[in-house]
């Protein structure tokens, strides 16, 4: 074994520039696959943090939300089913004061069964204190924000304030959540909060995510599904009424977050483009390997006269992969922590939580599938060079084994290099779309200034950074509210609405098709969208429509513009007038140019003027852009892997031509006694390289259409893939190919054929 072993780091350091290329190759390829394959475990990893997560369940209505009463009605009439059962409800991102500190904190409404229900740890603090509306809890993360060097335990009693306006006691601290889960939380607020503002009754507000921990979910579902209805009548007596059917399911926790049709497409096309550099990057491993035959037979031949049997060659070989396997596990284990932001920007998470003991054995199989597909393929053609090699030059090309290899690395950097481009046509279609409204320039925050709209916007226009100012209820990136309009006839369709005042549309630069703006509470604007949806073919402007028992008018139409990102289709929109006398709070104002400088003095502006309350305007063009950092670090990914892959083909490709010089050195050298120029060499080299090329650039091209395809159907809006975006990246890898055929080769085809005999 150690001979073995010796005779390996002999091999490695006389053939140091081919192994630096293995070691390079090997190196990209592994770090881009532990990589790609770690994210897509961590994404099928979601919510198993939770003890005994199988029991945990979402439920389900039309979607994953239900009625605010629903959990405790759960517990009550299935005491022997349900082992436990939490409400909540996700409100993002708000804004509390520790003193004069300002912390922006994820935050949700939640029951007192929070902790038990999904198994979160309470550090301090007694979970039924979460029955009191004047309390939070908060994660240890925030804690150790705000103890200030103390103990944990000092934050209890502190007063965090919400908007600088309400004052709330810390009354507990629970362990961070991981960071697998689309709900993630460093403040509780008691959900008895909402109930005191009469929110989350029955049968209205379906906003709510209902958690059940189930006993035995084999068993007790289906029972509890069937019963359902008859736990109903007794808190909504019109549940039985067919019009109003409610239909309640149980889907697991652990299936909630791969539930997502985006993200069941992200996991296929990672592990997609994983599997596609690994097999490259083995497979460029073994033709350089393959490549090098020629130049180690006569060496296996006097190991085989010294007794060397064909288990020996072949560990022999093995062992040599290994050793160039762990300089390449070192170096990208370097790698990762040197460029540590880098991968975390493309993950979306930290490296603590990519790599855990729970996903050691993603990276293991990895290197295991490497080692098993460039190891044992050269180790067997090796160990079967016969011993009379030692005697005589070993001639045979390997053709059978090399082109094949060199036509995957061909067809697997089309494809990549293709769908790349996909990629990233479709990220400048989603950054560069036309919304249907301007937002350049326009910043967004919520101040009420009195009851009279004039007069905010009176004070909005004084100032000196300001070029145009609108007001409205919500963000318009949010999506706003959604409601169900009665369009008569008995039909009804589902749309998007918003309180706006009469300045709005044409701050926004929103262009009316029909009809003119709003200017009172009993007017309405809807967008082409709505007339489309509700069959209307007549005249739309004067109809009448009711909203939450109010008749409005309607007096314009719209042209379409966004309320989402391109992954969601356009809504049908309904812009409801908020009168004079009303101010919605939410203000829209379009800044002068220099932007960033006057946001700032805005902002300063804001402080002063309003130093007990917190007024932050932020820009609604950075807002938009964070609607595609999934896209953007799936750019970057794929990005990473077609340069990674690309190297790796360009090395596999030189030693492929490096290995046909050699074997051809005294053909050429007879060809140009024989008259053959230059040209006519290089044109040899070219167009054997050529017939392997062509068909694999083709499959690849084909292929990446094919992915770039499915990739497309998660956006409700994509570029419209043309035929000559792919002959450009066929284009592209030919020309790339000849130019490294024509480089490498361009030397021994101006040699003195002479010399070339000689050295033969």
């Amino acid at each position: 074994m150690m001979r073995h072993f010796y005779y390996t780091i002999q091999t490695l350091l006389h053939e140091r520039g081919v192994n630096i290329i293995k070691i390079i190759s090997m190196t990209l390829g592994i770090f881009v696959g532990i990589l790609l394959f770690s994210c897509v475990a961590f994404q099928l990893s979601y919510y198993n943090f939770c003890p005994q997560s199988e029991q945990l369940y979402v439920t389900y209505m039309d979607g994953p939300f239900t009625y605010g009463p629903f959990s405790a009605a759960m517990r009550e009439n299935f005491p022997k089913e349900v082992e436990d059962a939490t409400i909540l409800r996700d409100m993002g991102t708000n804004v509390f004061y520790n003193g004069n500190v300002r912390l922006t904190e994820s935050t949700i409404y939640a029951d007192e069964h929070l902790f038990s229900t999904l198994g979160l740890k309470l550090l301090i603090g007694k979970a039924e204190e979460l029955t009191r509306p004047d309390v939070l809890f908060i994660s240890r993360s925030l804690a150790e924000k705000i103890r200030e060097g103390n103990s944990l335990e000092s934050v209890i009693g502190k007063t965090l304030s919400v908007d600088r306006k309400e004052p709330m006691s810390i009354r507990g601290v629970f362990e961070d959540m991981g960071e697998n889960a689309d709900i993630h939380f460093d403040v509780v607020v008691p959900m008895s909060k909402l109930w005191n503002l009469a929110r989350g009754g029955w049968g209205y507000d379906i906003s709510y995510m209902s958690i059940i921990r189930f006993r035995d979910p084999a068993k007790d579902i289906k029972a509890v599904e069937a019963r359902i209805p008859d736990m109903l009548k007794k808190y909504m007596a019109d549940s039985s009424n067919k019009k109003k059917s409610h239909r309640f399911s149980f889907r697991p926790l652990l299936e909630y977050h791969t539930a997502d049709p985006t993200v069941r497409l992200m996991i296929l096309m990672m592990s997609v483009l994983g599997i596609a550099i690994l097999l490259i990057a083995a497979f460029d491993y073994v033709l350089i390997a393959v490549s090098s035959l020629a130049r180690r037979a006569k060496s296996i031949g006097v190991h085989k006269c010294c007794g060397a049997t064909d288990n020996s060659i072949f560990r022999m070989f093995l062992t040599e992969t290994a050793l160039v396997l762990f300089i390449s596990v070192l170096l990208t284990m370097l790698l990762i922590f040197q460029f540590r932001e880098f991968v975390e920007e493309i993950a979306g998470i930290r490296l603590s939580s990519l790599f855990t003991w729970q996903t050691l054995w993603v990276p293991l199989t990895v290197l295991l599938v490497v080692f098993i597909l460039a190891g044992a393929i050269p180790a067997s053609i090796f160990a079967s060079i016969p011993v009379t090699q030692v005697f005589r030059r070993y001639a045979e090309r390997k053709t059978s084994w090399k082109r094949p290899l060199l036509f995957i690395q061909f067809a697997g950097m089309t494809f990549i290099l293709g769908f790349l481009m996909v990629v990233f046509c479709q990220y400048h279609m989603a950054m560069n779309k036309d919304l249907g409204y301007n937002p350049e320039r326009v910043v967004m925050g919520w101040k009420k200034l009195g009851s009279n709209r004039q007069n905010a916007k009176s004070f909005f226009m004084n100032l000196p950074m300001v070029e145009e100012h609108g007001v409205g209820q919500q963000a318009i990136w949010r999506s706003w509210s959604g409601e169900v309009f009665n369009v008569g006839e008995g039909r009804t369709i589902k749309g998007r609405f918003e309180w706006i005042g009469d300045d709005f549309v044409p701050m926004m630069k929103i262009q009316i098709l029909h009809g003119k703006n709003v200017t009172s509470p009993k007017e309405a604007l809807v967008n082409e969208e709505f007339v489309r949806r509700a069959g209307w073919t007549d005249e739309p402007i004067g109809k009448q429509l009711s909203i939450w028992g109010k008749e409005v008018t309607i007096v314009g139409v719209m042209k379409n513009f966004s309320v989402q990102s391109v992954y969601h289709p356009q809504y049908p929109v309904l812009l409801l007038g908020s009168g004079s006398d009303s101010n919605p709070g939410l203000h829209y104002v379009r800044l002068k140019e220099p932007f960033d400088e006057n946001l700032k003095k805005l902002n300063a502006l804001m402080a002063e003027t309003f130093p007990t309350e917190d007024v932050v305007f932020y820009s609604l063009t950075q807002k938009l852009d964070e609607q595609y950092t999934d896209i953007t670090r799936f750019r970057n990914a794929v990005l990473l892997a077609s340069i990674s892959i690309f190297f790796i083909a360009l090395m596999g490709l030189l030693g492929y031509v490096g290995d046909e010089i050699r074997f051809c050195r005294k053909e050429i050298a007879i060809r140009k006694v024989n008259g053959a120029d230059t040209c006519g060499i290089l044109k040899l080299f070219s167009a054997n390289v050529l017939w392997t090329a062509l068909p694999a650039v083709l499959i690849g091209a084909g292929l990446a259409y094919w992915i770039g395809m499915k990739w497309l159907e998660q956006f409700s809006e994509s570029v419209n893939l043309s035929i000559w975006l792919f002959a450009g990246v066929i284009a592209f890898v030919l020309v790339v190919i000849l130019v490294c055929v024509i480089l490498k080769a361009w030397e021994v085809a101006n040699e003195n054929p002479v010399n070339s005999i000689a050295n033969e």
